[in-house]
């Protein structure tokens, strides 16, 4: 197994086997482990904005605000956006086009 590839699972590898590994191989899972958990958080801020249809053709259609429940939800499809990213967008797009209402 490659430690330089998959640090994760070589420290694993390490602790089931009772080795000790290199302190460079340590920081590396460290530095992954760090990358992971901030790939958890983005997608943990995930929420639905909005909603489509699908057709036959695997076509997305009929983008909604709200979602409707009455709609068979094997042709709905929710279009995700990060809380942080979307607030911060529409912030901005409120701000630039207020004279639209």
């Amino acid at each position: 197994m490659d430690h330089h590839a998959n640090p994760l699972d070589y420290i694993l590898k390490c602790a089931e086997q009772g080795l000790v590994p290199k302190l460079f191989s340590v920081q590396n899972a460290k530095d992954e482990l760090k990358k992971l958990r901030e790939a958890l958080h983005y997608y943990n801020n995930l929420q639905a904005v909005a909603w489509g249809k699908i057709n036959s053709h695997g076509q997305l259609y009929d983008l909604r605000t709200q979602y409707n429940p009455y709609i068979n939800n094997e042709i709905v499809v929710p279009l995700y956006s990060n809380k942080a990213e979307f607030k911060d967008f529409y912030s901005k797009f409120r701000k630039n086009n207020v004279n639209l209402s």
